[in-house]
């Protein structure tokens, strides 16, 4: 895999975006990416926990968690937050659930169950449709069956866009010109996802972001 010509190509995509590129900015060491059923297995804990953010009884979405045998699969925050009720879970605990949809829609991508994920684009309103609806009592068989992950070089490869594009971002932030086409939120949430697949030492509470 040559990761240079990847470094390029990203830089291509960020500038085709009209993003900053900064030349010196270094590429990803080559790491070990997760298996399939962790992959799944995040994305069924994110997609039942995202309910909480909408005010879900925090008691079940523990139990769904519990009956799919997912329980091992949670982080440390995840199961803190578990332990709360909607009257005792703090509001920024809820924003951040809130966000995973988009670290959610960048493991669908992985899952490749749609073909873009340009960073300027948020999610789109038909997320629900690839995802179990708990609400209406699906299981975990949208995320389960029929999936074919993404190739190790294939998530690299849109990790190293979201990584160029958050430099870009930083960059029209610290100079105060914030740019239409870079959501801080929106890259580093699917930055976030991308390098949790791509590195099996990762923690998920703790995926470095820095540029």
């Amino acid at each position: 895999m040559d990761t240079l010509a990847i470094k390029k190509n990203s830089e291509d995509i960020v500038s085709n975006f009209d993003g900053e590129i900064c030349d010196w900015l270094p590429v990803y060491e080559i790491t070990e990416m997760r298996s399939d059923n962790e992959i799944i297995s995040r994305s069924l804990i994110m997609n039942a926990m995202i309910n909480i953010a909408f005010n879900a009884p925090i008691v079940h979405i523990k139990n769904y968690i519990d009956d799919n045998q997912l329980t091992e699969h949670l982080s440390e925050v995840e199961k803190y937050i578990l332990t709360q009720t909607q009257e005792t879970i703090s509001e920024q605990d809820k924003i951040n659930l809130h966000w995973y949809l988009e670290s959610l829609w960048a493991l669908i991508w992985v899952m490749n169950k749609f073909d873009d994920l340009d960073f300027p684009y948020p999610i789109p309103d038909n997320m629900i449709n690839y995802c179990p609806n708990l609400q209406q009592g699906e299981g975990p068989e949208k995320f389960t069956k029929n999936i074919t992950m993404r190739s190790f070089e294939e998530i690299y490869r849109m990790r190293d866009v979201y990584y160029r594009a958050m430099w870009s971002c930083r960059h029209y932030q610290l100079n105060g010109e914030p740019h239409e086409n870079f959501n801080m939120s929106i890259i580093m949430e699917r930055r976030r996802a991308l390098t949790w697949c791509l590195d099996k030492t990762s923690d998920w509470d703790d995926i470095p972001q820095n540029t």
